[in-house]
């Protein structure tokens, strides 16, 4: 009887043992999800926000070898974002479709205590910049060879592999090292062309249209359409390209690659359109 008792009580331990470590795992899964909704929120709305919010596309997303500007007359446009209003200036109908190279949120709370309350006018407005490629710097074999970078709404294009002198310290490297950086470079490089790479500030029309874009991520293949617009109140000025001429006059810049500010009223992400 003793020893009955005591294979019980060991069994019991053991399942007790067995339970617990059971909760622990539940509990450390639990927490992975957490950090991972809070830190990745697009990978999560990439399952919802198509089904939820999105209508499948009934057109082809043919990436663009060249931007599309239309010629329009429109009055202001008044849009109000978050119980602030703000005017808009139409300068002419865009539509581009291409590839991401980099998403730079501006909404989320680690940039928002970044630039704190100096910059929260333009935020509530831009929520997120978005760098996209066009043409022969969006086939896939091409995309891959370049990394991007993107600071304080300017966006960049670099080659992958290459060690770039950006401090004192990375002048320092082995033969080897500079070979292959060298290689690289010269094999990218070419393929670098200032008419196919732009910096966007997307203002979006309709909360649905904010919602998918944020939910991008590099790589994704984007159908921009709306209207170039300045906003002079945030000092807001959208550029064209330098062949895109409208009544014989080059709108507001004349540098290709300048960020254009899009009224955003229509996006198709991978297959899917949002308005």
């Amino acid at each position: 009887m003793h020893k009955l008792w005591r294979k019980r009580i060991k069994q019991n331990r053991l399942e007790e043992g067995k339970r617990q470590r059971s909760l622990k795992l539940v509990k450390i899964l639990c927490s992975l999800l957490v950090v991972w909704v809070f830190c990745y929120p697009q990978y999560w709305k990439r399952l919802v926000y198509p089904w939820a919010i999105g209508e499948k596309t009934q057109s082809n997303q043919e990436i663009s070898t060249q931007d599309f500007f239309e010629d329009i007359n429109l009055p202001d446009i008044e849009i109000n974002r978050n119980g602030r209003l703000y005017i808009l200036e139409p300068k002419v109908a865009y539509k581009v479709t291409g590839r991401v190279g980099i998403v730079d949120n501006y909404d989320g709370l680690l940039n928002k205590i970044y630039r704190w309350q100096e910059q929260g006018s333009y935020i509530n407005l831009v929520p997120r910049d978005i760098f996209i490629v066009i043409g022969k710097m969006a086939e896939t074999q091409v995309f891959d060879m370049f990394d991007f970078e993107h600071e304080e709404r300017m966006g960049s294009v670099l080659c992958k592999g290459v060690k770039y002198k950006t401090s004192f310290m990375s002048g320092f490297q082995g033969e080897k090292d500079f070979q292959k950086s060298k290689e690289n470079y010269e094999k990218c490089s070419p393929y670098i062309n200032e008419t196919e790479k732009n910096n966007y500030h997307p203002i979006p029309a309709t909360e649905n249209i904010n919602r998918a874009l944020s939910m991008l991520i590099k790589g994704d293949v984007i159908s921009l359409e709306g209207i170039l617009v300045d906003v002079p109140e945030l000092g807001l000025s959208t550029g064209t390209r330098k062949n895109q001429v409208h009544e014989n006059m080059i709108v507001s810049g004349n540098n290709p690659g300048k960020c254009f500010v899009l009224y955003t009223t229509k996006v198709t992400i991978n297959g899917f359109d949002y308005k």
